[in-house]
């Protein structure tokens, strides 16, 4: 009898632990993810383990209706699909005192877990001195607060990556650390646009700043990937050099000689290319143009480009408000391209919308804007050379195991729900397929 009991309990025991064991299984199964996936842990994502922590910065006011237009139908439409939430949230620098601002960050944060990323709001107060407002004169007073706050960046996002956006950027393929990162260097474009009478005025500008000419045009790709302590650093290099007290006098100083507007990405990228060069890894288009006379023309001696920093680089977005798409023919070539070869199970009508692409390369990767011509296929990939059809081909590569590993499950879905928050704010968006 005891030994009947024995054997009895035994078994009850077993089935407990057996029954906890599932269930301990089930939790840490790696194939059981919640939608939203927390940013502590998300360098548990092998692909992405070393790769710091960054903020997709954008700094912009709802109270403008064409800036709300591009967010929603443009860049935050393309984001949901391409930029993975494992990487960084999505940081909005927004006007503290503007309560429309406030409403519309309620809305947005109301649709994170839906587009799988978290979104940190961050309010800027006024400057102290509002002739910040009105120093580019040809400009309203929300255009020079945006420039302004360019310098102050570091201020409000803590990741010591900021990867710096504009609502006008749209993204055309998955992100990969490739993207981001050459080893531990951060990836940075540029391009030889000094024919522009605004690029020559922020280059003077540049100048009157940091003391230095730009080596070349950084206002040519989105995100700029910066590190964040550079952009304290250059900040108070420009204090030092102005000789003023504080950014905004220097702002002010400075932004109202009548030469052109302001451009800081290219002031603290050109700090950049000057002091912490060896912490970037730089991709210089200089078009066609002989690289001695480039350095003679553009750069101080003992600062010249050398081979190395003219290796050619490809575009994860493009600047929509700057590229003619009337057909909408880019979502589509770029929705297929992400799709194909992967496990993801597409729906008819979406298998039929990519018959047309299935042999097509992604040579918009080249690709920048068209209304004013930024791109590299009359340079780097002259004639569609191997070169950039295999740097395409291995792009892909990469994004396709991302894909097949959930990183990116490129859902659709994300699209219609980024439809559904604009509709707080009456923005309608064109389909995007």
């Amino acid at each position: 009898m005891k030994k009947l009991t024995f054997y009895a309990i035994a078994a009850i025991l077993l089935s407990v632990c057996f029954i906890c064991f599932r269930q301990y299984k089930v939790k840490i199964s790696p194939t059981v993810k919640s939608h939203v996936e927390p940013a502590h842990h998300r360098k548990m994502v092998p692909y992405f383990k070393d790769v710091p922590d960054m903020t997709l910065t954008v700094r912009m006011s709802s109270n403008v209706a064409s800036l709300l237009n591009f967010f929603y139908c443009t860049m935050l439409r393309s984001l949901a699909l391409y930029w993975s939430g494992q990487l960084g949230p999505l940081g909005l620098i927004l006007d503290k005192e503007s309560q429309d601002d406030h409403k519309f960050a309620e809305n947005l944060q109301q649709y994170q877990e839906h587009l799988g990323m978290n979104i940190s709001i961050h309010y800027e107060p006024l400057p102290k001195n509002e002739r910040v407002l009105t120093v580019a004169k040809s400009k309203p007073p929300g255009y020079n607060r945006q420039l302004y706050s360019s310098f102050i960046m570091d201020e409000f996002i803590s990741t010591p990556i900021v990867a710096w956006m504009d609502t006008d950027g749209k993204f055309t393929t998955p992100v990969t650390r490739d993207n981001i990162l050459n080893g531990n260097k951060l990836r940075v474009k540029g391009m030889n646009t000094f024919q522009n009478n605004w690029v020559q005025g922020w280059d003077k500008l540049g100048k009157k700043m940091i003391g230095k000419p730009m080596p070349s045009d950084f206002m040519t790709f989105f995100p700029v990937y910066i590190w964040r302590d550079t952009i304290t650093n250059c900040r108070n290099y420009i204090l030092k050099y102005v000789n003023v007290s504080t950014i905004e006098e220097a702002y002010i100083q400075v932004g109202s000689q009548d030469v052109g507007v302001m451009s800081p990405v290219n002031i603290i990228m050109t700090y950049a290319y000057y002091f912490e060069k060896e912490r970037y890894d730089w991709h210089i288009d200089i078009r066609n143009v002989d690289l001695q006379k480039y350095n003679k023309l553009h750069l101080i001696p003992g600062h010249e480009l050398t081979s190395p920093d003219l290796t050619p680089d490809f575009h994860v977005t493009l600047h929509d408000k700057y590229y003619k798409d009337d057909n909408n023919i880019v979502n589509r070539q770029a929705y297929c391209a992400a799709v194909n070869n992967t496990v993801l199970n597409m729906e008819h009508n979406i298998k039929q919308m990519c018959e047309p692409f299935k042999t097509n390369e992604m040579w918009l990767l080249f690709e920048f804007c068209n209304k004013v011509k930024q791109e590299h296929l009359t340079t780097w990939c002259k004639n569609k050379n191997k070169h950039c059809s295999s740097m395409i081909q291995e792009h892909y590569d990469k994004t396709r195991q991302l894909v097949n590993k959930g990183v990116y499950n490129l859902d659709l879905k994300k699209v219609k729900m980024v439809e559904e928050a604009a509709k707080f704010h009456n923005v309608k968006c064109q389909p995007f397929l």
